[in-house]
């Protein structure tokens, strides 16, 4: 098998594809939309790499990006918005039916095609009406070619030779994942550039080093076999997930060494963590910020108060309050920022003598302190009532009788814009 521009090709667009999907991953693993467009980055990784192997193209693989990032777009959606959790519980499914339908006769793929357009619309809309309105409106173009790119893919048609075909959908692939990441970093009130560009190097590099000694050895035999392409593809695979989920492989690790002293490997945890974040801090200052954004940016820190290295990432750590407090050690700020934010929570307590009530002045102070200082979590699945003591127990249950999820949402909004106030008040 001669070294051709198709290979180097599927090459390049499998490397890349499988780095920005697992970054995506070890980035903000539990947000839904970073998830599923993670994943469909794979899916497309997957396809190629066993077009490569085998030289068969399974197009129905290439069906796994399309669901997946349908199912990214309907997360996109506010969740106030009463027929989101409909539309995602309809993806979720008809998912494994549609894929048996395609595999059965690959016209029903133009059901993904129209779920696709429909995604687009979603985006489109959200252009209209959202905060981040330029980073939605390139999106939605994105996701537009995204949906073409499928079509002249997964169609029995031919259009285009089958490498055009797949050089574009893996474009358009970047190019959703890269604009999932900015997303991301604006939601979360981080930078995305240091990051970004840190794991890539660092992937790459090593990656790279254990490719060009696979290259060496398959010039210097001056034939590439199917054992030793299995062997280039995998030294890359193993290259990029090795250093892309390499604090989760440290972590690991830790564990497994250090099993008989859990705070060693809690601790050595944090510092890692931290260290990791610490790139996505932004560095903004508080003149530049409106209101709305400083209350998007209270009400995210106060949904992290009980993850140190996510606080310390938090461009929150820059109010002059917490600096004075907690100087230049990452760390310290986090302390501070969680004291801070701590206090004017409880600022939002009656002062009626009582230390739980259930009338409407109490609500506000609820809805912030017992869920994230308390860390009470009234809507979790498994909730191991025998180590609860009988007034959380009786919160428990006011919430889980008396207050509907989504009331609770609302009432965490309103009860953070109070709390920014008070931080704009102080500084």
């Amino acid at each position: 098998m001669p070294i051709s521009l198709d290979l180097i090709t599927k090459l390049f667009f499998f490397s890349f594809t499988l780095w920005l999907g697992s970054y995506l991953l070890a980035r903000n693993f539990k947000k839904r939309t970073t998830q599923l467009t993670g994943f469909g980055l794979l899916g497309y990784a997957l396809a190629l790499v066993i077009e490569l192997l085998t030289d068969k193209l399974l197009t129905v693989i290439l069906l796994l990006p399309a669901f997946f990032w349908i199912g990214a777009a309907l997360h996109l959606l506010p969740e106030e918005i009463v027929w989101r959790k409909g539309f995602i519980r309809t993806w979720a499914l008809t998912i494994i039916p549609i894929f048996i339908l395609v595999l059965l006769e690959p016209w029903f793929s133009i059901l993904v095609l129209l779920a696709l357009f429909l995604s687009v619309g979603i985006i489109a809309n959200l252009a209209l009406r959202s905060l981040f309105k330029n980073t939605f409106a390139i999106l939605a173009l994105v996701a537009l070619f995204f949906t073409l790119s499928t079509g002249l893919v997964i169609l029995p048609f031919d259009l285009l030779p089958r490498t055009w075909g797949i050089s574009f959908l893996g474009l358009d692939l970047l190019a959703l994942g890269l604009l999932i990441t900015a997303w991301d970093a604006f939601d979360e009130g981080e930078r995305m550039r240091a990051h970004l560009i840190r794991s890539f190097v660092a992937a790459f590099y090593y990656a790279g080093a254990l490719a060009v000694l696979v290259i060496i050895f398959i010039a210097l035999d001056g034939y590439l076999s199917f054992a030793k392409l299995l062997l280039l593809t995998s030294v890359i695979t193993f290259g990029i997930l090795t250093q892309t989920f390499f604090a989760q492989i440290q972590s690991f690790l830790d564990k497994l060494t250090f099993s008989r002293t859990l705070a060693l490997s809690s601790e050595r945890n944090i510092l890692r963590t931290t260290a990791d974040e610490l790139p996505r801090r932004s560095l903004f200052e508080l003149a530049e910020v409106d209101e709305i954004e400083f209350a998007r940016l209270t009400r995210r820190a106060i949904s992290n108060l009980g993850n140190l290295p996510k606080l310390a990432s938090s461009p929150l750590t820059n109010l002059p309050a917490v600096t004075a407090e907690g100087g230049e050690n990452p760390l310290d700020r986090a302390h501070a920022l969680k004291a801070l934010l701590t206090k004017s929570i409880q600022r939002l307590k009656p002062q009626d003598g009582t230390n739980f009530g259930t009338t409407d002045e109490w609500r506000y102070f609820n809805a912030l302190y017992f869920p994230y200082v308390i860390g009470i979590k009234p809507y979790a699945r498994r909730i191991d009532k025998e180590f609860l003591d009988e007034e959380t127990l009786q919160i428990l249950e006011w919430f889980q009788i008396s207050v509907p999820e989504r009331t609770l949402y609302n009432w965490q909004n309103i009860a953070a814009r109070l709390v920014a106030e008070d931080l704009l008040n102080k500084s």
